[in-house]
């Protein structure tokens, strides 16, 4: 019995989709922009897991926001609007860049001061492609501004 309905259960399907599709073809759609989920937030977002080896840029993992010190247990979070420090610590993808022996020594890098807006997507790493450790530093490298989808120009790394 089980296998004769698992048989006829496709043809069913099948049979009923038309009288079922029918219903719909005079209701008009209507596309709405909704805002985003950040915007109805109010706050900013903010992504510090994606690295670009290839552009010296580490992911990072944030360690302190405004000089407090903070435990993020993701890999991005929402941020309140304004203005506000971010440092933490990153691991080095040294693939692309290699550590020479004059750059072993790695002092921390200055806290990177960001102004937040609400609705955007700000994507911040280490970047350490300088040959002297002391120019290394955490930038914002791409930011997502609303409408979603829209980029601005990605931060352009120095030589």
């Amino acid at each position: 019995m089980q296998q004769a309905a698992k048989r006829l259960f496709p043809w069913l399907l099948l049979l009923a989709a038309p009288p079922l599709c029918a219903q719909f073809e005079d209701t008009e759609l209507e596309l709405v922009p909704l805002p985003t989920e950040l915007q109805l937030s109010g706050m900013a977002k903010v992504v510090t897991h994606i690295a670009r080896p290839e552009d010296c840029l580490a992911a990072i993992m944030v360690k302190r926001v405004d000089g407090e010190k903070r435990v993020i247990p993701g890999k991005e979070f929402l941020m309140e609007p304004g203005i506000h420090t971010i440092n933490g610590k990153a691991i080095l993808d040294t693939t692309h860049c290699p550590i020479s022996d004059r750059r072993l020594q790695v002092s921390s890098a200055p806290d990177l001061e960001v102004n937040f807006e609400i609705g955007n997507t700000y994507y911040i790493g280490y970047f350490h492609k300088s040959e002297n450790p002391e120019e290394w530093q955490l930038v914002v490298w791409n930011i997502e501004t609303n409408p979603p989808g829209l980029q601005t120009a990605p931060f352009q790394l120095s030589e």
